[in-house]
């Protein structure tokens, strides 16, 4: 029977369950995340206690690369802890749905943050990033103000690391009859770039 103990759990119940696969106990998983013991503890107790910290970005992104779990779901929720995925699973990720998921990475959201900032949930933008569901016209619109840009970028550009949407913004501002003498100022970096 499969293991569905990591099912319900609040925030700091993950975090104690992902940490108890991989560490018999919290002062043995302290120094792996580059933390005193009292500090990780904390991190597992519930908000009940005078102690209790809350997880954020940064710590659950460590905290899953040590435990071996997805950072979403030790944060979030959503999903599974599994890194690892059945080979028709693995299939489906190596290819993604759409470039939703690269873009809220890119603006530093989690899918709880990005859900909230659209009004839906987390399962639903979820959903949205592995192609569950489709980024239908209406999906762009409310996710593209989001995210600080515009559907049409989310849709062309792949990965927003690789093609920086500030300069695509900032070129698509240049009024049409400006834009020859913006080019032409451009194509000078390319000579500074050979010169280097």
């Amino acid at each position: 029977m499969a293991d569905t103990s990591w099912k319900n759990l609040e925030q700091w119940e993950r975090v104690k369950w992902a940490r108890s696969r991989r560490f018999e106990s919290a002062s043995a998983a302290a120094p792996a995340v580059g933390m005193l013991d009292g500090t990780y503890r904390c991190y597992e107790r519930g908000p009940d206690s005078a102690k209790f910290i809350a997880l954020e970005y940064k710590h659950a992104r460590l905290f899953a690369r040590e435990f071996k779990v997805r950072w979403e779901w030790l944060l979030d929720g959503t999903g599974e802890p599994w890194l690892t995925k059945a080979p028709r699973d693995q299939e489906a990720e190596e290819s993604p749905a759409n470039n939703l998921r690269r873009w809220r990475e890119y603006r530093g959201l989690t899918v709880g943050e990005l859900a909230k900032k659209v009004g839906t949930t987390a399962q639903i933008v979820t959903d949205l990033e592995t192609g569950a569901v489709e980024v239908s016209a209406k999906w762009l619109q409310r996710l593209a103000p989001a995210l600080s840009t515009r559907p049409g970028l989310l849709l062309d550009v792949a990965d927003p690391n690789d093609a920086d949407p500030d300069i695509l913004d900032v070129v698509e501002a240049i009024p049409k009859e400006r834009r020859g003498q913006a080019l032409e100022i451009l194509k000078t970096f390319r000579v500074y770039n050979r010169l280097r």
